[in-house]
C-alpha cells in the first residue's frame, strides 16, 4: 500500500502519528490527511516533523521511547508533541516534557476536531494541558529547585539510561536487558539510540565509556 502525503504548502503543519493499536493509528492518518493545514509524513521521515502525534490510552515505556526517538532524531528545534491519553505517571509526564510534549488531550474526553486543534496550535507556540497534570509538574519542578541534584545524574543521564548502560557495562546484550528490565528489545534500543544521539557519542560502548568516566556509573 503507497503512503499518501498531503500537498505540501507554506503553512502546513507536518505531523507525525503514533499510536498503541492500528486501529487508532490508521483513523488518525485518514482524518488528518482530509484536514486543511496539515502534512501527514510516515514515521522514518520523523525528522522533519513539526509535531509528533501520539495516541495511547497508558503512556508505556514504549510510548516515551517513541517521544525520546522523535526528539533525538529531529533537525526541527521548534518539535513539539501532542499526547492523547488517559493516563500518564507522574515521572513519566516531567520526562515527556523535556523530550517536547506541550499538550496531553484525555482520550476518553477528546474528539478528532480537539485533537486536530491542539496539533495545529502547538506548532504556533499553544499548549493544552489538564489542571491535575499541571500541578503535578509544577511539583516536579519544585521538587528540582529544592534539590537541583535530585533528578539529574552526572553527564546528562535518566535513571533509565543508566540502567540499561550499567546492563552493557556487565556484558548483557539488548535481549538480556530486555527481559531483566521487563521492556521491548526495541524499546532497549531505543534508549541506547536516543542517549548516543542526545550526548553525541559514537556508539554504546562510547556511552558506557562515558558513563564511566563522569561517574554515572
Amino acid at each position: 500500500m503507497t503512503f499518501k502525503e498531503n500537498p505540501p504548502a507554506s503553512t502546513s503543519t507536518s505531523i507525525v502519528v503514533r499510536a498503541a493499536d492500528p486501529v487508532s493509528l490508521q483513523g488518525a492518518e485518514v482524518l488528518l490527511r482530509r484536514s486543511e493545514g496539515t502534512t501527514l509524513l510516515p514515521v522514518d521521515r520523523a525528522d522533519r516533523a513539526d509535531v509528533l502525534l501520539i495516541l495511547a490510552n497508558e503512556v508505556t515505556e514504549e510510548t516515551m521511547a517513541w517521544m525520546e526517538e522523535a526528539s533525538a532524531v529531529s533537525s526541527n528545534p521548534g518539535m513539539r508533541i501532542v499526547l492523547v491519553a488517559d493516563r500518564i505517571s507522574r515521572p513519566r509526564l516531567a520526562r515527556a516534557v523535556r523530550h517536547g510534549l506541550v499538550s496531553v488531550l484525555p482520550r476518553a474526553q477528546t474528539g478528532f476536531p480537539e485533537i486536530v486543534e491542539a496539533v495545529l496550535t502547538s506548532r504556533a507556540g499553544g499548549a493544552q494541558m489538564p489542571g491535575e497534570l499541571l500541578r503535578s509538574l509544577v511539583e516536579q519542578m519544585r521538587t528540582l529547585l529544592n534539590d537541583p541534584g535530585g533528578g539529574v545524574l552526572p553527564g546528562g543521564f535518566e535513571g533509565r539510561e543508566v540502567e540499561v548502560l550499567r546492563l552493557l557495562a556487565e556484558g548483557l546484550d539488548t535481549t538480556e536487558i530486555a527481559a531483566k528490565l521487563n521492556y521491548s528489545e526495541r524499546t532497549i534500543k531505543n534508549i541506547i539510540f536516543a542517549v548516543t544521539r542526545r550526548l553525541n557519542l559514537r556508539n554504546r560502548t562510547h556511552a558506557v565509556a562515558y558513563a564511566m568516566r563522569v561517574g554515572a556509573l
